[in-house]
């Protein structure tokens, strides 16, 4: 009885390394397909152009002189209190 159950599970061991090995071949010997990539320009129409629009700096010295006066204002809150 033993026997018989070593024999069956040897044989069903073996039927599944001849299919693991057959896959295996298959997929080595098929070609590899290339991926296949999207390409956007059939829907979006694109010069590639830039366009250039000229901003206009904000004086640095007025920015600079409202932190100061924020720190004043602390200053004098903290002394009030």
């Amino acid at each position: 009885m033993f026997k018989k159950i070593c024999k069956f599970v040897a044989v069903i061991a073996a039927l599944c390394a001849l299919a693991a090995a057959a896959y295996y071949a298959v997929k080595k010997l098929t070609d590899k397909d290339e991926p296949e990539y999207f390409d956007d320009n059939d829907f979006f129409e694109c010069n590639n152009e830039l366009e250039i629009v000229e901003v206009e700096e904000e004086p640095e010295e007025e920015v600079k002189e409202e932190p100061k006066k924020e720190k004043k204002e602390k200053k004098a809150k903290k002394e009030a209190e």
